[in-house]
Order: C-alpha cells, then sequence, then structure tokens
C-alpha cells in the first residue's frame, strides 16, 4: 500500500512529538532520581520501569500513526523529538517542575505547621504552669528523695550491724 507524501509527513511529525513526549519523561525521571537518591537495586527497578513506559510511549504512537510499520523516518522522528527537546525545553521544563514541586512541598510544610498549632499552643498552656510547679518544687522534691533514700541506707545499716540472729521457726 502506498502512504502519501502528506500521510508520511503526519507520521512524522507525530513521531517527532513523540520524541519530545519521550525527553519530557526523561525529565521526570532525573528529576525523580536527584530528589530519592535510589540505591542500586531500586534503580534497576526504576530503569526497568522507564524502558519499558518509553517502549509503552513508542509503541503507541507507533499504532496509533501508521499502524505499527517501522520505518526509518520513524526512529530518526523520535531523535529528532528527543534532541529538539532536550536543546530547546528540558531545562526550563526542569525548572518549572522543581519549582512546582518546592511549591507543593512547601504547602504541605505549612498545612503540617497549620493543623499542628493549636496543639502546640494547648501544650504551652499546660506546660507553663507545670514548669513554674516543678522549678518551685523541685528542691523540695529532691529533699525528700535523700531523705527517703538515707532512710533505707539507715535500715539496711541497722539490720547489718545489729546483734540480734534471725530468729528460726520452730518445728511442730
Amino acid at each position: 500500500m502506498m502512504i502519501s507524501v502528506w500521510q508520511e509527513g503526519y507520521i512524522l511529525l507525530n513521531t517527532i512529538l513523540g520524541g519530545g513526549l519521550i525527553g519530557f519523561i526523561y525529565d521526570l525521571y532525573k528529576i525523580f532520581r536527584r530528589i530519592f537518591h535510589p540505591k542500586k537495586i531500586a534503580t534497576l527497578i526504576q530503569d526497568l520501569l522507564f524502558w519499558i513506559i518509553i517502549s509503552i510511549v513508542a509503541f503507541y504512537i507507533l499504532i496509533m500513526t501508521n499502524q505499527g510499520t517501522l520505518r526509518f523516518y520513524n526512529f530518526l522522528g523520535f531523535l529528532i523529538g528527543a534532541i529538539i527537546y532536550n536543546y530547546f525545553c528540558s531545562k526550563k521544563v526542569t525548572k518549572i517542575i522543581l519549582y512546582i514541586i518546592k511549591k507543593i512541598k512547601t504547602f504541605f510544610k505549612d498545612l503540617y505547621q497549620l493543623t499542628i498549632y493549636p496543639f502546640r499552643v494547648g501544650l504551652c498552656i499546660i506546660e507553663v504552669p507545670y514548669s513554674y510547679c516543678k522549678t518551685k518544687t523541685k528542691p523540695i522534691y529532691y529533699k525528700v528523695q535523700r531523705e527517703i533514700k538515707n532512710q533505707k541506707i539507715a535500715k539496711q545499716y541497722r539490720e547489718m550491724f545489729s546483734n540480734e540472729k534471725p530468729q528460726k521457726k520452730e518445728k511442730k
């Protein structure tokens, strides 16, 4: 079956857009790795998932545009799209995505602070009288502890140095 030049041009443009989409997915992958710093096994699994996603995107674009027929200009289109995206858009898109992530992180941090604020206020209301009472009663508490300890020690000394021998139980 003959494909017209217009159809081939359409297929080439779609594969160029697909290459740009693949470049965008790669940027997302780089950002994800920059944020989470995965270990070796996690990196292996992420690389595998990345290539599976890329394959699905490429397969979908090829199926939707030219019924899965592979031609040289399909690969050329993906390559040109990825290079154009990387050269013109990658840095800007990465900055925008990092900015959005930073704002989302700030939002959740502020939401957490806003949620925990009433509990902090309640803790302060409870803590101030407790601290005051603690500072006023601390010397008394330690004095009482010393007295109890001294009484226990005195009792032990009395038991050790008493001349009385322990009484044995009588047998019946």
